[in-house]
C-alpha cells in the first residue's frame, strides 16, 4: 500500500475537513529541499438540513522536509496557520499548527476564540441534554439567544493512504468546549449538537475517494461515514453519505488551486432528523502570497550522479 502524498490542508471547518480537503492523487516529487510557502486560502461553505453559510480565511505558512527513502518519508511537513470565520451567528478567529512527521500521519491543533452575536441561534438555550433541536424547534426558541464569547481546543488526528488509486482519509475531531454563559446546554451548530459550558465533542469522518472515471486527478469521488459524540448530553449521531471533489490542475479566477466539494446524504442515527436527508456545498481556493521555490539543480559535472 502507497501512501498518499500529503498536501497542505485547507483551513479547518468541522463540517467539511475531515473529508477530502488535502487528498491528491499527484506522484511524488522527487526528493529535495524547498522554500517555504505563505497561502491564503478563501472558502465559502453552504448546508441544508440544517441550514447554514459561513466564510472563513486563513493564511498559512509551510515549511517542507526534504523527501527521504521509503514512502514513510515522503511529504513531510510543518505548518502554522491564523485564520477568520465568519456566519450570521459569529465570528471566529483561529490559530492552529499542523505536522506531517510520517507520510500516513497528519497532526492538527487548534485553538478557536468565537465571538456569539446574540442572534440567530448563538448560544442558543435549550431544555437540557434530552431536548429536541430540529427545524421546528429551534424556530420556536428563537429568541433565546445569548451574546457572549466561547473557547475551543481542536485536536485532529488524521491517517491517510493509497491504495493504486484509492485514498483512504480518516480524521478524528476531539474538539474541548468552554463557554462564557450560565450553566445549562445551547445547541452547537458547527458540529450540530448539544454542549454544555464545559464540554468535549468527538467526531470521526472517514471517506475512500477514486477518481472519476476520465477526469484523472482533477475529480475525487466516494463514499463518506461521520459519526459525532457531544460528551455531556451523551448525544450521538451517524450519517453516511457520498462526496465529490473538483480542483482543476491550473489557476482559476486568480485562485493557485481552486477546489468545489459537494457532500450530500442521509441521517441514519439522530435524535431530530434520523432518515432524512443532509448536504454541504464548498467553495474556495488558494492564493500562494509567497510562492516557494524548488532548490536549483547542481550544476556542475562533479556533483551529478
Amino acid at each position: 500500500m502507497a501512501m498518499e502524498r500529503p498536501r497542505r490542508r485547507e483551513p479547518a471547518r468541522a463540517a467539511l475537513a475531515a473529508v477530502v480537503l488535502g487528498a491528491t492523487l499527484a506522484a511524488a516529487d522527487a526528493a529535495r529541499a524547498v522554500e517555504p510557502r505563505t497561502t491564503l486560502s478563501l472558502d465559502q461553505y453552504a448546508r441544508g438540513n440544517p441550514e447554514g453559510v459561513t466564510v472563513s480565511a486563513t493564511l498559512a505558512r509551510q515549511w517542507d522536509q526534504p523527501d527521504g527513502a521509503g514512502p514513510l518519508a515522503q511529504g513531510r511537513y510543518a505548518l502554522a496557520s491564523a485564520g477568520l470565520g465568519l456566519c450570521p451567528a459569529w465570528a471566529q478567529l483561529s490559530l492552529g499548527g499542523e505536522w506531517v512527521p510520517v507520510a500516513p500521519l497528519q497532526l492538527r491543533a487548534q485553538y478557536d476564540l468565537f465571538g456569539f452575536f446574540g442572534a440567530n441561534g448563538a448560544l442558543l438555550a435549550v431544555a437540557g441534554p434530552d431536548a429536541r433541536f430540529g427545524r421546528d424547534e429551534l424556530t420556536a426558541l428563537a429568541g433565546r439567544e445569548r451574546a457572549g464569547l466561547g473557547h475551543r481546543l481542536l485536536l485532529a488526528p488524521t491517517l491517510r493512504a493509497r491504495a493504486g488509486l484509492v485514498i483512504l482519509r480518516s480524521q478524528t475531531d476531539v474538539a474541548l468546549y468552554r463557554l462564557t454563559a450560565e450553566a445549562g446546554f445551547r445547541y452547537e451548530s458547527e458540529y450540530d449538537t448539544l454542549v454544555g459550558r464545559d464540554d468535549v465533542v468527538l467526531q470521526n469522518r472517514t471517506a475512500l475517494l477514486v477518481p472519476w472515471p476520465g477526469a484523472g486527478a482533477a475529480v475525487l469521488v466516494g463514499p463518506v461515514h461521520e459519526i459525532t459524540w457531544a460528551a455531556r448530553a451523551d448525544l450521538a449521531r451517524e450519517r453516511i453519505g457520498g462526496l465529490a471533489y473538483w480542483t482543476p490542475a491550473g489557476p482559476v479566477l486568480g485562485l493557485d488551486r481552486p477546489r468545489i466539494l459537494v457532500y450530500a446524504g442521509v441521517n441514519l442515527r439522530d435524535r431530530n432528523r434520523a432518515g432524512e436527508p443532509f448536504a454541504i456545498v464548498g467553495v474556495g481556493g488558494d492564493v500562494d502570497v509567497a510562492p516557494r521555490r524548488a532548490a536549483p539543480e547542481p550544476t556542475s559535472a562533479a556533483s551529478r550522479p
